[in-house]
């Protein structure tokens, strides 16, 4: 997840002009996406963006992690963590690197989320972001709201794959905590297997993801086999399957090369039987230039929206931020059903981003602020630190767990 944030022109937040540039890194999160897993190694390597050490018969479907370099201002790290690149925290942040599945970067100047791709092209004028105290900003558990997702993935602090004992206890402890869908970024590491027998026993459903890294549209194509070789016929507890995840923001692919093996996933998917729902997600600044192309193969849409990726946003002021982020995305694709945030949170340690300041307090506050304003469309990022990845840019990419945050 080293990556970076190409600087997007500004939009409206919470009804109020701010402009600057919209940083959008991509997430460390999905940095491990992008490192390569070493069957025969152990240990994740600080110099190849990490190393998923698996010792597994799960084949990964992860390359090397492509850097994608960050434009900042004045001197501004880059948000990912060492193996991938960073957009918005996982979105923008979203997008990193190591074994598999989930994923963000980072900008220094950062504004809100673009408007809809058919009015806006020009940058906003400058202003300031307005400082929104949180009501009820404690820091006591989350316990109700409206909460939907849990971000997770089948790896050992050391970048290991799970037993199928711990996977279910930690999907246990998500169920217990009242979420009711699991988002996985891929099928490997057992993700499948474990993942979908400890949902299944707790009632939660699952979104799946088919991981596309830097060897492209080719190498992620056996995971439809592993969906539908797992699934057959019975895709009951599937609610959405995502084909890549800031793909064409990492350059693992072209718009045009995404929309096409996303109709390809769709005709293979339906022809198994799964009639839900199938789309990708980037950052908004990617998604609004992509419109055109993507909009007409997706049947829902999502992004990946970080709030401590945009340098204006404090943490209190999260909740607000992604709901109106979600707001200008159901303009992106005219016609269609629903949006979703498929990635968002705030990390707990590092360095500040400009008004984003992590913090154990301040990712209690932002994470409480997201669900009570959106929780029923954004999938938390993520259930636990990610500690086999490298720091990342603001040394934020390990600390993005939060499970500990809801009761």
């Amino acid at each position: 997840m080293r990556g970076s944030l190409y600087a997007l022109a500004a939009s409206v937040f919470l009804g109020i002009a701010s402009a600057g540039k919209h940083a959008e890194r991509r997430h460390a999160h999905e940095a491990y996406h992008l490192l390569k897993k070493n069957a025969a190694a152990s240990s994740v390597s600080s110099t190849d963006n990490a190393t998923c050490g698996c010792t597994t018969i799960y084949s990964t479907y992860y390359g090397e992690a492509t850097l994608v370099p960050i434009s900042h201002p004045a001197a501004s790290p880059s948000t990912a963590p060492p193996a991938p690149p960073a957009p918005p925290a996982t979105s923008t942040a979203t997008a990193a690197a190591a074994p598999p599945p989930p994923p963000p970067p980072p900008a220094s100047t950062e504004a809100a989320p673009p408007p809809p791709p058919a009015s806006s092209t020009a940058a906003a004028a400058p202003a300031s972001s307005p400082h929104v105290e949180l009501q009820n900003g404690s820091s006591a558990p989350i316990k109700s709201g409206s909460q939907w997702a849990m971000t997770y993935s089948p790896y050992t602090s050391s970048g290991g794959c799970k037993d199928a004992g711990s996977v279910a206890s930690d999907i246990a402890s998500i169920a217990a905590k009242g979420f009711s869908t699991v988002r996985l970024y891929s099928t490997d590491c057992g993700g499948l297997a474990n993942v979908a027998a400890a949902a299944s026993s707790h009632g939660l459903s699952l979104i799946i993801g088919i991981y596309i890294d830097n060897k492209g549209i080719g190498a992620a194509a056996p995971q439809i086999q592993d969906i539908t070789d797992h699934f057959g016929a019975n895709y009951g507890m599937v609610e959405m399957v995502v084909v890549g995840n800031e793909a064409v923001f990492n350059h693992f692919c072209s718009a045009g090369q995404l929309a096409a093996f996303i109709s390809q996933v769709k005709a293979t998917l339906k022809g198994a039987g799964y009639n839900g729902p199938v789309t990708t997600t980037e950052p908004m600044s990617t998604l609004s230039e992509i419109t055109s192309i993507i909009c007409p193969v997706i049947d829902v849409v999502a992004a990946n929206i970080h709030p401590f990726f945009n340098s204006d946003i404090e943490a209190s002021q999260a909740g607000q931020f992604v709901a109106k982020s979600l707001q200008d995305l159901a303009g992106y694709c005219p016609g269609k059903p629903e949006v979703f945030n498929l990635e968002t949170g705030w990390p707990s340690q590092g360095q500040p981003n400009g008004n984003a300041v992590p913090g154990a307090s301040q990712q209690a506050k932002a994470v409480k602020s997201i669900v009570e304003a959106a929780g029923g469309k954004s999938a938390v990022f993520s259930f636990v630190d990610d500690l086999w990845k490298g720091e990342g840019e603001f040394g934020v990419e390990r600390s993005w767990g939060c499970s500990q945050l809801f009761g």
